[in-house]
């Protein structure tokens, strides 16, 4: 078989790591490119490859079946439009983007393509996680009643201030910045039909556009009730998705990388998020440990590197294999949502959310 063909646009943390992770498997890293020109040169020689100075030079000398897009948050539609345009299939870090608008672009001109589009919300392809859809989709909950996540923590000011997750020019957000919670809300339950949002800055006054409180009422076309509370001004930490049903209830607790299905008779399930106990323990290990910003050169823990390498792998088995891909469903929704949170916020009301 073919080595797959592969570019990478953005060469910071997560680009690094999905570089890493991509590399594990059958595929071939032809080319590289950065605004930092320099870090672009050294995954370039890292392995075997080379590095460009823009997009187009990358594409027209490379050739690749797959483009990564790792930059910016707000930068990722030049490079997806450019990458159709050379018959790549797409791979967008999350989140997709920040503006709804600029998706259904990428969409359509993909579909246009006939190429696809994979969007990185790695959380979906854990193997717990899978399995709390299968059941879902198994109805082991009878009708859904209402559902809750958090992704709570506190985090000190970064002591950069020109970082760029400082800026929300730049991110989009928290919203959209750390989207997974929301996503795997709009993955495992619906369309959603309205949302009720509000945020604030409480714990961290050097950057106060920046809010680290989020709370988001949300209702499902199918009448479920939910609730999304995340941020970084919380001192108990809390990260999971709870999900309640007239026969029982399914619990995915990322801080114990578990999940846990009870059922209303009494019968009980646990799961490992994760196949290996190495990345299990590192995610455990991971939700005790004081909470910092990543850094480009940061070390990166075990269960995120574990993650990346299990993402990689379903798109390739896409690729090659015609195997289904958690990656391309509903790939637009999660924004669309944040988006009319960040309008409900701006509006202080609820605001309804059109997803098709």
């Amino acid at each position: 078989m073919n080595k797959t063909k592969i570019a990478l646009i953005g060469c910071g943390f997560f680009g690094k790591q999905l570089a890493y992770s991509f590399n594990k498997l059958n595929t071939v890293l032809v080319g590289f490119v950065d605004l930092n020109i320099d870090r672009a040169h050294q995954l370039a020689e890292k392995y075997g490859s080379q590095a460009y100075e823009n997009i187009h030079a990358l594409l027209e000398n490379t050739q690749p079946d797959l483009v990564i897009i790792s930059t910016f948050n707000y930068a990722h539609r030049e490079p997806a439009i450019a990458a159709l345009n050379h018959n790549a299939h797409v791979f967008i870090e999350t989140p997709f983007t920040i503006d709804q608008q600029e998706c259904r672009e990428i969409v359509e001109l993909a579909n246009a393509k006939n190429k696809t589009l994979f969007i990185g919300h790695l959380l979906r392809t854990l193997p717990g996680v899978i399995k709390a859809k299968q059941f879902l989709d198994e109805n082991k909950l009878g009708k859904i009643t209402v559902a809750r996540a958090t992704r709570q923590r506190w985090i000190d000011s970064s002591p950069n201030k020109d970082w760029w997750k400082n800026n929300i020019a730049l991110t989009g957000g928290k919203l959209f910045n750390e989207i997974h919670e929301l996503d795997l809300l709009c993955w495992l339950l619906g369309d959603v039909d309205s949302v009720y949002a509000q945020s604030t800055n409480r714990a961290h006054p050097d950057n106060l556009e920046n809010h680290d409180i989020f709370q988001l009422l949300l209702q499902f076309k199918s009448g479920i009730f939910a609730s999304l509370e995340m941020g970084t001004a919380y001192r108990l930490h809390e990260w999971s998705i709870t999900i309640h049903g007239e026969l029982g209830a399914l619990v995915i607790n990322f801080f114990n990388s578990t999940m846990t299905l009870t059922l209303a008779n009494g019968q009980r399930q646990q799961f490992n998020l994760y196949d290996e106990f190495e990345a299990d323990l590192s995610l455990r290990e991971s939700g005790k440990a004081i909470q910092r910003y990543n850094e480009l050169n940061a070390i990166v823990p075990l269960w995120l590197s574990r993650a990346t390498e299990i993402e990689a792998q379903t798109i390739l088995d896409h690729l090659n294999e015609g195997k289904e891909s958690v990656l391309t469903q509903q790939t637009m929704d999660a924004v669309i949502v944040a988006d009319a949170a960040r309008e409900s916020i701006k509006q202080k009301k609820q605001i309804d959310v059109i997803c098709k």
